[in-house]
């Protein structure tokens, strides 16, 4: 059994899910065929009562599941087709993400902050 979404070029095998993971991706699949409202799959599909949450220990398991990575995949492409989420071009998944500047975490001085004019406080004594 093998996943593929032309759409994304997304491929995956999924030969080795036992028959519960199985009926669920059939069950996902018309779903995602009969273009299902986005919200009603996701609920459907990463709901803790799925079979991809019934049997983890931890989150890791659950991503790096096959099966996981098929169903996120068509919930993003019905997001997409449906216009939840915005498509992006192959040109915008490789390039890098810009980094800020760093800046060191000090106290900001007075001239950095928006405050009203106003004096500043005495000091006050200790007791």
């Amino acid at each position: 059994m093998r996943y593929r979404n032309p759409g994304s070029g997304f491929a995956i095998d999924l030969g080795e899910l036992d028959e519960e993971k199985k009926r669920f991706f059939d069950v996902a699949r018309k779903l995602f065929q009969k273009n299902t409202n986005w919200f009603e799959f996701e609920q459907l599909v990463f709901s803790y009562t799925s079979p991809i949450f019934s049997r983890s220990r931890n989150r890791a398991d659950v991503v790096h599941d096959p099966l996981f990575k098929a169903l996120k995949d068509m919930w993003l492409q019905l997001g997409i087709d449906q216009g939840f989420v915005a498509a992006t071009t192959s040109d915008e998944r490789t390039t890098e993400t810009k980094a800020r500047s760093s800046r060191s975490y000090r106290t900001a001085r007075v001239g950095d902050v928006a405050s009203p004019r106003k004096p500043p406080l005495p000091r006050r004594r200790g007791r």
